[in-house]
Order: C-alpha cells, then sequence, then structure tokens
C-alpha cells in the first residue's frame, strides 16, 4: 500500500479538523482534554489511524500562552478577554486569534481544503459534565448535522452530557 494517506497525495482534498484550546487561561481542563485529543490521535488505536489517514487536524493547543504564564483567570498579557474578539482580531494586540483566523480564512478560500469541523475547547466554572455550544441554523439540515457529534460523543463517553448541551442552546 502507499504510503501517503489518501488526504495528503498532492492535489487530493483535504479534509480538515481544526482544534483550538485554553483561549482563557484559567480554563486548565482544556489543555488536558487537547492533550488527550493529541495523545490519542497519535497513537496506535485503531480509530485514530483511520482518523489520521482520511482527515488533517490542525492543532492550536493554547491560545492564550502569555495570560496562562501570567497566571492570568481571563484576560492576555494586554489585559484583553480573546474570546471577544474574534470579530476583528489584531495582529498586534491579538497575534494568535489574528493567525488562527487567517489560517481558517486561508482554508475556506481554498478549492482543496474542506473544513469539516472546528472545535474550540474550554471549560466552565459550574458545569460538571463536557457539552457543547452550537451554531443556531434556520435549515433544519445544518442543524440536524451539528447534533450529530455531540449525540456520539453523548454514547461514548459517560462524563459528557448531551442533557446539558440541549439546555444550553
Amino acid at each position: 500500500p502507499p504510503s501517503a494517506t489518501a488526504n495528503l497525495r498532492p492535489g487530493a482534498e483535504q479534509k480538515v479538523v481544526f482544534i483550538t484550546a485554553r483561549v482563557h487561561p484559567g480554563e486548565t481542563p482544556s489543555s488536558f482534554v487537547c492533550q488527550g485529543i493529541i495523545d490519542f490521535l497519535v497513537s496506535q488505536h485503531p480509530i485514530a489511524k483511520v482518523l489520521r489517514d482520511h482527515l488533517v487536524f490542525k492543532i492550536a493547543p493554547m491560545l492564550n500562552p502569555d495570560g496562562v504564564y501570567l497566571g492570568n483567570y481571563r484576560c492576555s498579557l494586554m489585559g484583553f478577554d480573546l474570546n471577544r474578539h474574534w470579530g476583528n482580531p489584531s495582529p498586534w494586540a491579538h497575534p494568535t486569534l489574528h493567525g488562527v483566523k487567517q489560517l481558517i480564512i486561508e482554508m475556506y478560500n481554498n478549492p482543496k481544503i474542506n473544513l469539516e469541523f472546528y472545535i474550540d475547547i474550554h471549560a466552565h466554572s459550574t458545569m460538571m459534565n463536557g457539552f457543547m455550544y452550537g451554531n443556531i441554523f434556520e435549515d433544519e439540515e445544518r442543524f440536524q448535522r451539528q447534533a450529530v457529534f455531540p449525540k456520539l460523543l453523548c454514547q461514548n463517553a459517560e462524563d459528557f452530557s448531551y442533557v446539558s448541551n440541549v439546555s444550553l442552546n
């Protein structure tokens, strides 16, 4: 069999899953979850191999390293809650967001790349289970499509609550 997987062959369409974590320094569980995802994806587990064979994973494990280093709870080195600056991130004041957003825009504009899924890992100060926020779509098919992953996660991870997920929408 060829050594290159289908999604990495020259000229092939890449199906990308983009994962970011730790935009808020105090959300330390997001680092543990992201590390667990990375450990699984590079493991010899047969499902991890299938995922690697069919998807390209782009992972930014810490969007706020300065804030983490300083011991901040929510803000960056310059006092910004980075999660509130995705709309127009400054390359000077929010360099990690700017870089990630530029990469997402480049992927969106590249006909050979299909951004299949974006996961932004956070932690919550009072919720006890894992849960997800999602977009609100008028189109029922898009709304149902985004519910597939949380439903699968609920069936396979005892610490994930689909009920908590639904109650937040």
